[in-house]
Order: structure tokens, then C-alpha cells, then sequence
């Protein structure tokens, strides 16, 4: 079947979810020129598909979560998986992908403060097998959240 997509029909669709997406159907209806069930039904495929999903942002610090950091993370080959999968469980990580360059894992940190980034670095993450070197680069302004541009047609 191929990975997932989006088909050039569901552009209006997905504009208007990428502009609010707790958009409702009157309004996806206005954008596609369909009905409420075939709106429905495209919304139920697409994110069936793995086309689309729904994803909820926000500022970590309404949550008390006021440290953010990068870390850069280096391991020994076997362990790439492992560790990935490590860190992806961890309530304390973000954001998880495995990388090309100096380092094959780049996770993202959140903590409350500095003493708990201090005790996830010597925690959590200094007891993972196969963790070769850590470097955490503390976030000091968020200048942009995390989007995904889309392609132009």
C-alpha cells in the first residue's frame, strides 16, 4: 500500500486543520465543499492511514515544565535501538529520533527546573546500557514551535 498520504482532493481539508485544528465540521465542510459524512469519513481514513494525526501542543511551562534542553546523545551501535526505545518511554523526553553525524540520537528534555535535568542526566539517562557521551544543550528562548512545512504542489 505504500506510506501513507494526502490525496490533492484533501488539500482544503488539511489547510484548514493546519490553520485551527479544532476546526469543526461546518467549517471543513465550507473548505472541501462536502457533506458532514463524507467529511467525517475522509477525517476517519486520513488518520486511519496514518496521514494525518492529531497531535496536541502547548507551552511546557503552563505545566511547570520550565527547562528545556537538547541532548545530544552518542551510543555504541548495538545499543541504538535499545537506548532510542529507552528514551521514548521516558516521561521526561519529548522528542526522540535517531541521527546521522557525531551523535545517532537527539532527544529533547523537559524538566521543572535545572535540578531536574541535573538528576535525569545523572539518572535515568547515566544508567542506560551502551551510552557512550551525553551533551545537553539547555534551551534559553523558544523563538518557534515545532511545525511542518508543506510541500508546494
Amino acid at each position: 500500500a505504500g506510506p501513507p498520504h494526502i490525496d490533492p482532493e484533501d488539500e482544503p481539508l488539511v489547510a484548514v486543520l493546519e490553520r485551527d485544528g479544532r476546526a469543526g465540521l461546518p467549517e471543513l465542510q465550507r473548505a472541501t465543499g462536502r457533506s458532514e459524512s463524507a467529511v467525517k469519513r475522509r477525517l476517519s481514513a486520513l488518520v486511519a492511514s496514518g496521514a494525518l494525526y492529531i497531535d496536541v501542543e502547548y507551552h511546557p511551562e503552563t505545566l511547570g515544565q520550565r527547562i528545556g534542553a537538547a541532548l545530544w546523545i552518542t551510543t555504541a551501535p548495538a545499543a541504538l535501538h535499545s537506548v532510542g526505545q529507552a528514551l521514548a518511554a521516558h516521561t521526561e523526553i519529548a522528542y526522540v529520533t535517531a541521527t546521522a553525524g557525531q551523535s545517532n540520537i537527539m532527544a529533547t528534555l523537559v524538566a521543572r527546573d535545572t535540578a531536574g535535568l541535573y538528576a535525569y542526566l545523572s539518572g535515568p539517562l547515566g544508567a542506560l546500557p551502551g551510552v557512550r557521551h551525553v551533551e545537553a544543550t539547555p534551551y534559553l528562548r523558544r523563538v518557534k514551535q515545532l511545525t511542518y512545512p508543506r510541500p508546494a504542489h
